[in-house]
């Protein structure tokens, strides 16, 4: 299962700002006059500047084109504050997210007021860096300036702000406590500069997702990337399926997955072309998949069903749904097998496991006994995370284990799936990939895959022919053990004095820098005045108190009527403090 919602359907800011996916983002304007200035060398790169933003209002398919006309641009102007910032920006949506950090840093250097989302959105590059304390601290920043009501307008920043400052708590622990193991993106053909996704392993062969096409194929409106579409990659050299070279039946702009085999002879189907999207069952009918009934169990009419996984007993199916009544947009449910024709209504699996936030996909351990979900709730580090949890001996499944580092990043890790021998894949965002999504697996002895074969083209059918399934080979086996990671808040006093957080008093403020004996008529004591130039002002600073009530009981008997108190981080004035600062 692939998070379709992101390709095919319109999701709230809140959602996309929660997850780092900036879509709608408003990009700032770059002022002719201050990037040109008296450099005419210039005046072609600023229509550059102009037709990237333009590229970027048409949606999220366009913004890599747009990035690549402003650092064009950059090249002769890189101090232009709002250019820096738009170059970031674009960075944080088309990837790579970690390059973003460089030019939004120069942004807010030039510029400290660039923008009211200036600090969220370095915090956010801080943390696809790893660099949870600087993450936290521009989140922190970020808050603090929006309860001091300098940035009012951003009040829907506050609760995203504190769940991204729990992920960096969540990830400085899961990086400090990884597994013993390594991963590498899978050999071969298989990942691309496209997003591949949702691996399965079937006859000895890795089937995958991809969006990757030929320049004339059909593009999903959404975000001008082309539909998925079903790949096989073969360990042998032998290819059991057939390549149809015809055009399928169910039309071109289809989104199309295998999620799992659901008994000996069919497998289940996602399939785009059908209401918010459902469940199929198919098989293999001369070397094609052939897409049949609708599994009528499952599908609701208002409501997308994007995900699907079976034990090899076939007594269970677990799902992943949008429809009404869940604990957040999408959760998981299952279903019981009562008799050979006939499954049980849809069951929540309850909320030990779904949350608030989204679960994207699932999947269950051939023998029943583990389940393996992605999830943005819980201890996630960034994004969504893959858990684990493990069926009880009354049935019931245990609290979900992240399987922490370097499983999961600090970007969305999806798709998890195990072949019989324990041999896992899963599908990550993360940056150093080839693209987009890329499918990763642990890294082993010898490559599992040689090299992709070409497209498989899923037919419609009415019917399902009764097809023998070869039993699918085995490959090296390779154990796998997934430890508990305990997660414990970091205590707020030590988190403070690790990130440094002080309160000064300003004393006085100029356009021109001040003469020392106005300064000294204007403060007559005797602590030590620190210059800053900030905001093309000279502001003069007295003082480094841990807490407000110090700071402001200075303020009152400096004998400087109008001096007020300032929060500053290290050297960075974050603004005037008028209360306390709270730290979550």
């Amino acid at each position: 299962m692939f998070m379709i919602w992101k390709f095919t359907t319109a999701v709230f800011l809140f959602g996309f700002l929660l997850s780092g996916n900036l879509i709608g983002q408003e990009l700032l304007p770059v002022k002719k006059s201050e990037f040109v200035g008296n450099e005419p060398n210039r005046k072609q790169a600023f229509t550059q500047v102009k037709e990237a933003s333009e590229l970027y209002q048409k949606g999220i398919g366009y913004v890599p084109q747009s990035l690549n006309l402003f650092l064009s641009a950059y090249n002769l102007n890189n101090n232009n504050p709002e250019l820096n910032y738009n170059i970031g920006l674009c960075y944080l949506i088309a990837g790579p997210k970690d390059a973003a950090l460089s030019y939004l840093l120069a942004a807010q250097s030039a510029n400290a007021d660039v923008s009211a989302d200036i600090h969220f959105l370095i915090g956010l590059a801080y943390k696809y860096q790893n660099n949870f304390s600087d993450a936290i601290i521009h989140f922190k920043m970020n808050k603090e300036l929006i309860q001091q009501n300098k940035y009012k307008e951003q009040k829907e920043l506050l609760p995203i702000s504190d769940k991204h400052i729990q992920e960096c708590r969540s990830g400085r622990l899961l990086m400090k406590n990884s597994l013993d193991l390594e991963i590498q993106p899978v050999e071969g053909n298989v990942n691309s500069e496209f997003d591949e996704f949702n691996p399965q392993i079937i006859d000895s062969n890795l089937f995958f997702s991809s969006r990757r096409g030929l320049e004339n194929d059909s593009r999903s409106p959404e975000d001008q990337k082309f539909f998925e579409k079903l790949f096989k990659a073969s360990k042998s050299e032998v290819l059991d399926i057939e390549v149809c070279e015809e055009k399928n039946n169910l039309g071109e702009n289809v989104n199309s997955t295998l999620l799992s085999k659901f008994d000996d002879k069919q497998f289940v189907f996602y399939n785009s072309n059908s209401g918010a999207g459902d469940l199929f069952l198919a098989e293999k009918e001369r070397g094609k998949w052939k897409i049949g009934k609708a599994i009528k169990f499952i599908n609701e009419k208002d409501s997308r069903e994007s995900s699907a996984s079976l034990p090899q007993s076939g007594n269970e199916i677990y799902f992943v749904s949008n429809r009404k009544g869940g604990f957040g947009d999408c959760d998981i449910y299952f279903c019981k097998k009562e008799s050979e024709s006939k499954w049980s209504k849809p069951i929540n699996i309850g909320g030990d496991i779904n949350t608030e936030y989204d679960e994207g996909d699932v999947f269950i351990s051939a023998d029943g006994t583990k389940l393996f979900f992605s999830s943005k709730g819980h201890n996630t580090m960034g994004g969504y995370d893959i858990f684990k949890s493990d069926r009880r001996d009354d049935g019931t499944w245990s609290k979900p284990i992240n399987l922490g580092y370097p499983i999961n990043s600090t970007d969305n890790d999806i798709t998890y799936c195990e072949d019989q021998n324990g041999i896992f894949y899963f599908a990550s965002e993360r940056s150093g990939g080839k693209g987009g999504f890329d499918i990763y697996c642990q890294k082993i002895p010898e490559p599992v895959i040689e090299e992709v074969a070409e497209e498989v083209i899923v037919e419609p059918v009415t019917e399902l022919p009764e097809t023998k399934i070869e039993v699918p080979a085995t490959l090296p086996p390779v154990s796998f053990k997934s430890e508990a990671v305990a997660i414990t808040e970091t205590p707020v006093k030590q988190e403070l004095v690790e990130e440094d957080f002080v309160y000064r008093v300003q004393i006085a403020a100029a356009r021109k820098e001040m003469d020392p004996k106005d300064l000294f008529k204007r403060y007559k004591g005797g602590d030590v005045i620190d210059h800053l130039f900030v905001e093309n002002w000279h502001k003069y600073t007295i003082g480094g108190f841990l807490t407000f009530k110090e700071a402001a009981k200075y303020r009152d008997a400096c004998g400087v009527k109008d001096a007020f108190v300032v929060l500053f981080k290290g050297g960075y004035r974050l603004g005037i403090a008028r209360r306390p600062f709270e730290a979550n």
